[in-house]
C-alpha cells in the first residue's frame, strides 16, 4: 500500500482523508488490519491520532441525497445505452463507469470528513517571535500571557459545554477563569493544558508552564493543579502554591520541588529574576527567548553565577547588564544571531 506522504508525519486530517484508512475503518479485511497494525507498531506516536481519526469516521453519518426525476431519467438512459453495446465493450465500459462512480463517492466521503474535521477540530493558533510577549483572553475569560518564541493552540470551535483544553509549546502564564461554584464538577468547569505528554488540570488558578528542550516545568502561584502523564494514572501529582512539577520527555516520573514561583513567572512583567544561576543556564534561556546561540571563549565562563533582577525591555540592555554583573564581555553578531562571550 502506498501513501502520498510518510505515515509517521500524518496529522489527524491526513488519516481521515486517506482512502486506505477509511476502507480499513469502514470495511476492514485481513490485509488492511495487518497493514495498519504494523503502522502502529512501527510508529507508536500515531496510535492516539489513529484512535481519534477512527472515532471521527465511525461517528459520521454519511447520507446520499436522492436524485430528482430528471437525474434518474438520465441515469437510466445511460445504462440502457450500455446494455445495447457488445458484451465485450459493454463490460469494459461498465467497469470504467463503476470505477468512476466509486471514485466520485469516495471523493464525497473524503470531502465530508475533511469538512467535519476543519469545522470541529481545527485549532486557533497564536504565536510569538523571538523577543516578543503577548497577552490574550480565551473565549471563557481565561487570560494567557505568551512568552517569546511560543505557540498556543485552542479549539477554533469553542464548545462551552465541553472540557476547556489548550496546547502550549514554549512558555506561557495562565490565569484560569474559575467557573466551578458548588456540587459536582462539570466538564465545562475543567481546564486542561497539554504540554508534550503532560496534562495540567485546574479549576481556577494562576501558574507558569515552560515546555522547552524536551522537558516541561509547571510552577504554581495560586490555587491547585494536578499533573499527570498522558495514559499513566499512577503518575499524577498535585501541586500547591510555591511548588513546581517537572516532566522529562519520554519518562513517566514527575519531580516536585519548592520554588519561588513568582520569580519564575517574572518574565510576564518584563523582568528576569536570577538567584545564583549559572551563566550557561542563563544563556540557554536567552537562546530560547531571543534566538541567540552563545560561543564561550573559555568554557569555565559558563560556571559564573548570576543573581539579581534584570529588565527585558530591550535585549541590548539585558546583555549589557549581564556582562557588567559578571565582569565579562558579550559581543552580538546580529547577522548570524550569535553571542561571543569572553
Amino acid at each position: 500500500m502506498k501513501q502520498s506522504k510518510k505515515i509517521n508525519t500524518y496529522q489527524l486530517e491526513d488519516f481521515i482523508a486517506d482512502p486506505q484508512f477509511i476502507s480499513w475503518v469502514t470495511l476492514p479485511d485481513d490485509a488492511l488490519n495487518l497493514f495498519w497494525q504494523q503502522v502502529q507498531n512501527e510508529y507508536p506516536e500515531t496510535q492516539p491520532i489513529i484512535k481519534d481519526a477512527r472515532k471521527i469516521i465511525l461517528a459520521m453519518n454519511i447520507s446520499v441525497e436522492s436524485m430528482d426525476l430528471n437525474e434518474q431519467q438520465l441515469l437510466w438512459e445511460s445504462i440502457e445505452l450500455k446494455v445495447k453495446m457488445s458484451p465485450e465493450k459493454r463490460g469494459r465500459t461498465f467497469s470504467l463507469w463503476l470505477r468512476a462512480a466509486a471514485a466520485v463517492l469516495l471523493l464525497g466521503i473524503v470531502s465530508i470528513l475533511s469538512l467535519f474535521y476543519y469545522t470541529h477540530y481545527q485549532k486557533q493558533e497564536i504565536s510569538t517571535v523571538y523577543g516578543q510577549t503577548r497577552t490574550l483572553a480565551l473565549p471563557d475569560g481565561t487570560v494567557v500571557t505568551l512568552n517569546a518564541n511560543s505557540t498556543l493552540k485552542y479549539p477554533k470551535n469553542w464548545d462551552k459545554s465541553a472540557i476547556r483544553e489548550v496546547w502550549i509549546e514554549g512558555e506561557a502564564f495562565f490565569k484560569v477563569n474559575h467557573l466551578h461554584q458548588s456540587g459536582l464538577i462539570k466538564d465545562s468547569e475543567r481546564f486542561i493544558v497539554h504540554a508534550q505528554k503532560l496534562n495540567v488540570e485546574v479549576l481556577g488558578t494562576s501558574f507558569n508552564v515552560n515546555n522547552r528542550r524536551n522537558q516541561v516545568k509547571v510552577a504554581l502561584l495560586t490555587g491547585k493543579v494536578r499533573l499527570g502523564v498522558e495514559g499513566i494514572r499512577e503518575s499524577e501529582i498535585n501541586l500547591q502554591p510555591g511548588e513546581m512539577g517537572e516532566y522529562l520527555g519520554r519518562k513517566t516520573a514527575l519531580v516536585k520541588t519548592r520554588v519561588q514561583a513568582a520569580d519564575i513567572a517574572a518574565w510576564k512583567n518584563g523582568e528576569l529574576h536570577f538567584d545564583n544561576m549559572p551563566l550557561w543556564k542563563v544563556l540557554s534561556l536567552i537562546e530560547d527567548n531571543y534566538g541567540y546561540q552563545s560561543v564561550l571563549k573559555d568554557s569555565s565562563i559558563g560556571d559564573k553565577r548570576l543573581s539579581g533582577t534584570f529588565s527585558v525591555s530591550s535585549e541590548d540592555a539585558l546583555f549589557k547588564a549581564i556582562a557588567i554583573s559578571l565582569g565579562i564581555t558579550i559581543e552580538k553578531d546580529e547577522l548570524n544571531h550569535k553571542l561571543f562571550i569572553r
